[in-house]
């Protein structure tokens, strides 16, 4: 809840207070919104390995994961007040970057939940709960920004509105963090029991000794093929994904001309979102019952990629298909969310090292969040000096929608076991 409307909605938005310029959507603000994503998730690229590793092996009487689950969330709550009192550009980034650090410390931790306490035979029921819990938050997050920041529009982009709502904003998602990780705090986990190492040789240099460990743990994994398969799937999807909602509110105000460009960016968002819900629950525990997961991810993908094509396909009457379109690409987006988890988890090399396995797995959505903007500011750069600045924005959503197909490509090749 506290991070779904972020990029979207309420990020684009503060922006606004930054980086004026005239009309909402211009060059300057999508190369600033570009640039500011692509720096946020490199100070998370590396974490999640890190943390998982740690966590892997901590053997203290708290727990493995809750530790790092209790100083992660302790940041996100330090970057509350900065990004709610931000009067200049630099606080808004300090907030941000404390924000992606205790965000990635956080699901470092708790995904690695799922593969500790849940076993093989119900992944996928798990996977959907876990996908529709998460979609969940985002539902209930895009109607909270919807709510306060929907009055924003192309003719009242008040400065005053924006600050006071955004800070309501921040302060009610900390609220509901807090609940999350004290509900967290409770649960029962499985003891860590450290296995005796063999003991080195002498005649091994410590250049030897950092070369095996750096190979066990960061290249080995890459050797699994489903492993392998599996990320490059996800890479593509959420690069797919990360160009379409980085810049979708700025679409809708520039291309669209929609006034009420916020209102309408949460509502199509929440349509998408609620519609995953149910499909991502009944997907989740049918995949346990399938042979093979893949294929449905393969059509989830196909009607993500539909939807994303639509905004291309139907750009001078896309208003009256906004509403099916949002449905559609919610039950896709449902289905992945769900089956995702479940197949990830099959494709580990190893669950004694799952949290920082994850976390190399979680990677696949981080490097998209920095390449996807570097992708979009080129397009929309590029078309900016022809005087094609709506052209740009329907480029980097076909460039969106040939990522999911590729991604609907990619895992088929799986290789599953019954």
């Amino acid at each position: 809840m506290q991070y779904a409307a972020l990029l979207p909605i309420v990020i684009p938005t503060q922006i606004l207070l930054f980086v004026q310029g005239g009309t909402v959507g211009n060059v300057q603000q999508a190369t600033f919104l570009g640039w500011l994503t692509a720096a946020a998730s490199v100070v998370s690229l590396l974490m999640p390995p890190l943390i998982g590793r740690l966590s892997d092996r901590t053997s203290v009487s708290f727990g493995r994961r809750r530790p790092y689950i209790a100083a992660g969330g302790s940041l996100l709550l330090i970057s509350t007040p900065l990004l709610a009192t931000a009067s200049n550009v630099g606080i808004f980034l300090l907030g941000l970057s404390i924000l992606h650090v205790g965000n990635n410390v956080v699901t470092a931790s708790y995904q690695s939940l799922v593969p500790d306490l849940v076993p093989r035979s119900r992944r996928g029921e798990a996977s959907g709960y876990v996908g529709a819990m998460t979609i969940l938050g985002n539902v209930a997050s895009l109607g909270l920004a919807a709510i306060l920041l929907g009055k924003v529009n192309q003719q009242s982009a008040s400065q005053s509105l924006i600050r006071s709502h955004a800070s309501i904003y921040y302060i009610v998602t900390a609220f509901i963090l807090v609940i999350g990780i004290v509900v967290t705090m409770g649960i029962h986990e499985v003891s860590f029991k450290p296995r005796p190492h063999p003991v080195q040789r002498e005649r091994e240099s410590i250049r030897q000794r950092f070369t095996h460990w750096f190979v066990q743990n960061w290249i080995a994994p890459w050797r699994a093929y489903n492993f392998t398969v599996v990320f490059l799937t996800r890479f593509c999807i959420m690069l797919g994904l990360a160009l379409f909602m980085t810049y979708i509110e700025y679409y809708f105000a520039r291309v669209q001309r929609i006034t009420n460009f916020v209102e309408v960016t949460a509502v199509v968002a929440m349509l998408a979102l609620g519609g995953g819900v149910v499909s991502g629950i009944l997907s989740g525990i049918f995949s346990d019952r399938l042979r093979r997961r893949a294929p449905l991810v393969s059509i989830a993908t196909i009607c993500m990629s539909l939807a994303a094509a639509a905004f291309v396909i139907f750009p001078s009457s896309l208003a009256i298909w906004l509403w099916p379109l949002g449905i559609v690409f919610g039950l896709g987006y449902g289905v992945y969310m769900s089956v995702d988890w479940a197949l990830s988890i099959d494709a580990l090399p190893s669950l004694e090292n799952a949290g920082k396995d994850l976390g190399l797995w979680d990677s696949s959505a981080t490097i998209p969040a920095i390449i996807a903007p570097l992708i979009g500011n080129l397009i929309l750069n590029v078309a900016d000096t022809f005087g094609q600045i709506d052209l740009g924005y329907r480029l980097v959503f076909s460039t969106a929608a040939l990522c999911l197909i590729v991604a609907a490509i990619f895992v088929l090749y799986v290789r599953e076991q019954r």
